[in-house]
């Protein structure tokens, strides 16, 4: 609050006399000090009415100038506003056919032999040579030797088996001339009657006969024997297993490798119990055997359904069996031995077992069914369809086959229906929509484009 500026004595008194001279009749008495404190009032009280005038004045002032700009505001005149006008989502679609469908399973698994041995030898030894195709992925012939055992021990019984068949044939020839001789002595003497068994030494005949057949096994025994020293292979294969080394002594009935046969191979595949009735189990069906190996292209080689082995009570999956002829591609080698390969030709490499590979399987045709892109399949059951009046139609769908690129529908759609094949993420039935067939945009379902400033006020919207 501003300070009362302070009165001279000299001046308060003068002011006095000249009130009291005015005011002769009421100021009569000495009131100079009762009259001080009425001109301090007085002077305060000015001073104070000036002090709220400037600050209530801007107050004032600001305030009425927001009151006008609102008034300024609130009394322009309305823009002229219109409905912006609709816009139609374009989505693409196809119309539906029937066709026939070839189903075409696919499934994978690891090549396997059609034939393996196990190398057991049948008599013991010391291994005195291998072949030296016999190592693990060695190739071998028909008949070819890949473990020779020791034969001496065999030889040497072999040559006993021999002598003890010349005894007993020397025997034999002995106790028939006996017998021959007890016959021409009874005929000479002249007896009547027939002679006995044992006068015509019949069980001595008979005991030697015994013994030289005895001998004669013994030898076919003693024979076996050293054939069986020769491990052999009875077809053209590749060696898979090896555990055994020149020089090591084998027992009867031990393992000391496996061979596979390469003139086939075979694949085990699993499929889904549900795509039982699509297999065609009764006729050879073939197979479509493909491998990467060693490069980006990939290698193809065909095959046949040959059997079913049954059902997997844990997975509920069929095993069938595939089988491919030549996988090593012997034959091939063989023909084009002698011949001049182009530079340009290209011959699959060999299917090795073990090796993983994808298999397609021809399965049975799908007759008089649709076959629509996977992509426009929501759920495994519904589709989107536009109506004669170009609005969306969900419907459900029967589906017999599908895989990564089609599913072939049974019932739920009709010839000629538009299916929308566009993928939608959410979309309510009876949405309008304009539908492209081909690259044609179909009659009365164009897109309403709307004014050039709506196309960039959306464009801006979307950014």
């Amino acid at each position: 609050m501003a300070r009362a500026r302070s009165i001279p004595p000299s001046r308060l008194d003068s002011r006095i006399k000249r009130e009291t001279a005015l005011w002769p009749g009421v100021l009569t008495w000495n009131c100079s000090r009762g009259y001080r404190v009425w001109y301090l009032f007085k002077e305060n009280a000015r001073l104070i009415s000036k002090r709220l005038l400037s600050i209530v004045l801007p107050i004032v002032v600001i305030i009425a100038a927001v009151l006008a700009s609102k008034w300024i505001k609130a009394s322009k005149p309305e823009p002229e506003t219109r409905s912006k006008p609709a816009r139609l989502m374009q989505v693409d679609a196809i119309r539906l056919k029937t066709a026939q469908y070839p189903v075409m399973l696919r499934s994978q698994g690891s090549v396997q032999p059609t034939l393996t041995n196990a190398l057991v030898p049948e008599v013991g030894g010391t291994v005195v040579s291998l072949a030296k195709a016999f190592v693990v992925g060695g190739r071998f012939k028909a008949g070819d030797v890949l473990v020779q055992i020791d034969r001496r021990d065999y030889d040497i019984a072999l040559t006993q088996a021999e002598a003890n068949l010349a005894q007993a044939d020397a025997r034999l020839q002995e106790q028939a001339a006996l017998a021959e001789r007890a016959r021409e002595d009874w005929r000479l003497l002249g007896r009547s009657g027939k002679p006995s068994a044992l006068t015509l030494r019949e069980p001595q005949l008979a005991a030697a006969k015994a013994d030289r057949d005895a001998a004669e096994a013994q030898l076919s025994r003693a024979q076996l024997d050293v054939d069986r020293t020769q491990l052999s292979a009875t077809f053209d294969g590749i060696v898979g297993e090896k555990s055994v080394d020149t020089g090591q002594f084998v027992a009867r009935g031990t393992l000391i490798g496996r061979i596979h046969a390469i003139d086939s191979a075979e694949v085990r595949l699993p499929v889904s119990s549900q795509y039982l009735d699509l297999l065609n189990l009764r006729g050879d069906a073939s197979v479509r055997i493909t491998a990467s190996v060693g490069g980006a292209r990939d290698s193809v080689w065909k095959g046949v359904l040959t059997r079913v082995e049954g059902m997997d009570a844990a997975s509920q999956q069929l095993t069938v069996v595939a089988q491919i002829s030549d996988p090593y591609a012997t034959a091939t080698a063989t023909a084009t031995a002698t011949a001049t390969i182009s530079p340009t030709t290209t011959e699959n490499p060999p299917l090795r077992f073990g090796q993983f590979v994808q298999a397609e399987i021809s399965g049975k045709t799908l007759n008089d069914v649709f076959v629509i892109p996977r992509s426009a399949l929501r759920e495994e059951r519904e589709v989107l369809l536009v109506d004669s009046e170009g609005r969306i139609e969900r419907r459900d769908v029967q589906v017999v086959w599908s895989d990564d690129d089609s599913a072939a529908i049974s019932t739920g759609l009709q010839v000629d229906e538009l299916l929308v094949t566009t993928p939608l993420s959410t979309v309510a039935d009876g949405t309008p929509v304009s539908a492209m067939v081909d690259g044609v945009l179909l009659s009365g379902n164009e897109p309403d484009k709307g004014t050039e400033s709506d196309l960039d006020n959306d464009q801006d919207t979307a950014n």
